[in-house]
């Protein structure tokens, strides 16, 4: 296969018969988003009309057209058996072939945001070729995961690398990603196409759990554990701020019922909490295991001889949990 573009051997065979091609712009994309451009080449009297979603890439069809009029046509006057004997049009690709239509990039980078993953980078790794069709390897790394693709150009090169890290980060962490817009319906029907059977009897198992706020969890894959005791931090609460000064009224209230203090807490930092009980060893002891849906998930429990008051419990310790780890 022919490492030259269709552009360049038709300039190359037009050299040898002291001709030049024209070319014409006959259609400027007509201005969407999804443009389809054509060009008009023409070598003496024969002429062919090429297309694609950028003027390089309609040029470049307009060229390889070309060429195989001229090859049907024995050539015309381009009959030099080096160069007539030798073309086989088939064999002449263009740069843009197999290009994305979509942009990958800018895909992966909104993805990885959404759901505060470390930004994308991208790095040239391999420069391979001669001048006029050089091979470009560009590596695409996302916290400790890496794809490699290879094209024509750097930008394509580029493009398919984020294409395939898409792919990668969408099969592999389907169960936490929030997808993003134009991913979701592609998502819901999949899942609808395979039953989602795990989904299924994952409500049903936590159907009968106590739930205190009804807050979406979102979980912040990109999270490094080395940072997790700080990720707290950031948590603003006016009620967290009273509890920290040692309000009076308020202390009041959480002595009389902490449940309803930390439902307001955790409604105005957009959280959510579950109980569940869990077995005891000894008889009229009531263990009770809060989780909160901090990031990462934070976990309390109360112990006592009723149920309610267990449940109270854990509530106060999660507050004073809270009131630690925003301090």
């Amino acid at each position: 296969m022919t490492s030259k573009t269709p552009v360049s051997i038709l300039q190359e065979m037009c050299i040898r018969n002291g001709d030049v091609p024209q070319y014409e712009l006959v259609h400027d994309g007509g201005g969407s988003h999804e443009a389809i451009f054509k060009y008009r080449v023409v070598v003496g009297e024969t002429s062919a009309v090429g297309s694609g979603r950028s003027k390089k890439e309609a040029k470049h069809d307009a060229a390889k057209c070309l060429l195989g009029r001229l090859n049907a046509q024995g050539m015309g006057s381009y009959s030099d058996p080096d160069t007539v004997g030798m073309l086989d049009v088939s064999d002449i690709t263009s740069p843009y072939k197999g290009m994305l239509q979509e942009n990958a990039v800018g895909a992966l980078q909104e993805l990885c945001a959404l759901n505060e993953i470390q930004v994308p980078e991208y790095t040239v790794t391999g420069d391979e070729g001669p001048p006029h069709a050089k091979q470009f390897t560009i590596m695409c790394q996302v916290s400790k995961l890496t794809e490699s693709a290879v094209a024509r150009t750097k930008k394509q090169a580029k493009q398919q690398a984020a294409f395939k890290m898409l792919n990668r980060l969408k099969t592999s962490l389907a169960d936490v990603l929030t997808l993003t817009g134009s991913d979701k319906g592609d998502a819901s029907a999949e899942k609808k196409e395979n039953g989602d059977t795990h989904a299924e009897v994952a409500v049903s198992k936590y159907r009968e759990l106590g739930t205190l706020t009804s807050n979406p969890r979102k979980v912040i894959i990109g999270q490094k554990i080395s940072e997790y005791h700080l990720m707290q931090k950031s948590l603003q609460c006016a009620l967290l701020d009273r509890l920290k000064m040692a309000d009076s009224e308020l202390a009041r209230e959480v002595y009389d019922d902490p449940m309803d203090v930390l439902k307001k807490i955790l409604e105005e930092l957009t959280l959510d909490a579950n109980f569940n009980g869990v077995g005891a060893d000894k008889p009229g002891q009531y263990i009770i295991l809060l989780s909160m849906s901090t990031s990462p998930e934070s976990v309390v429990f109360g112990i006592a001889e009723t149920e309610e008051d267990a449940c109270k419990m854990a509530a106060k310790n999660a507050l004073e949990h809270l009131i630690l780890m925003t301090a």
